[in-house]
């Protein structure tokens, strides 16, 4: 299919797809994070978010290498719209964990040159997340959508299955190394995509590019 720049990702669309997953449950969740001290300290403030708060998702490398257990801090917004702007929210204060989360207006950040420094073998730091409106599951998720992943060592931005870089969903379901995302979508192109820090490889697409 010929992509534009914006897509309504509904089902019927070639790209929504629906995915079969099974969420780990929150005593995993939680039985992985009691074996953290940064954790066990942040659960005990009993903390939540509230639906219509702004908020950063990002997966916690530090309980995945140690327990294997795919876990989502929650970082809380220090402006309510500075994530529209490419500010991230990833180093920010982190006030929960959970294992499946859902945001509405949801952006893309990465801190370009700390993804540089990985991709180049450096050290991960916290340098990405998905950044948006959080909204309370009731009932089951919604696994259905695009599929957008990030890997620091192979693409520069957030990516969908075919390597295309996305800025903003409307709406979206973050499960482990995923993210699966509907309604409006829209994607970068070379006049929209945040400049590169460097030269690592990158394989994310542009719309658009040549």
């Amino acid at each position: 299919m010929s992509l534009q720049n914006i897509e309504v990702i509904r089902p019927g669309h070639p790209l929504y797809q629906t995915h079969d997953v099974s969420p780990n449950t929150m005593d995993v969740i939680n039985a992985a994070l009691q074996k953290d001290c940064v954790a066990r300290r942040i659960q005990a403030k009993g903390i939540s978010p509230r639906s219509g708060d702004p908020v950063g998702v990002r997966l916690n490398i530090n309980v995945l290498k140690h327990t294997g257990v795919a876990v989502h801090s929650i970082h809380k917004a220090t402006s309510p719209d500075g994530h529209t702007r490419g500010r991230g929210l990833y180093n920010k204060e982190v006030i929960s964990y959970l294992n499946v989360v859902q945001l509405h207006d949801a952006y893309f950040n990465v801190h370009q040159k700390e993804r540089e420094k990985i991709a180049l073998g450096g050290a991960k730091a916290p340098m990405a997340s998905v950044d948006g409106r959080f909204s309370r599951i009731d009932g089951e998720p919604e696994f259905g959508g695009l599929e957008v992943s990030f890997n620091p060592h192979t693409v520069h931005l957030f990516v969908d299955s075919r390597g295309y870089a996305v800025r903003y969903a409307e709406e979206v379901t973050i499960l482990g190394h995923r993210v699966y995302a509907r309604g409006k979508v829209e994607f970068y192109t070379p006049d929209t995509a945040p400049a590169r820090a460097g030269t690592a490889h990158s394989l994310a697409r542009l719309v658009g590019e040549p």
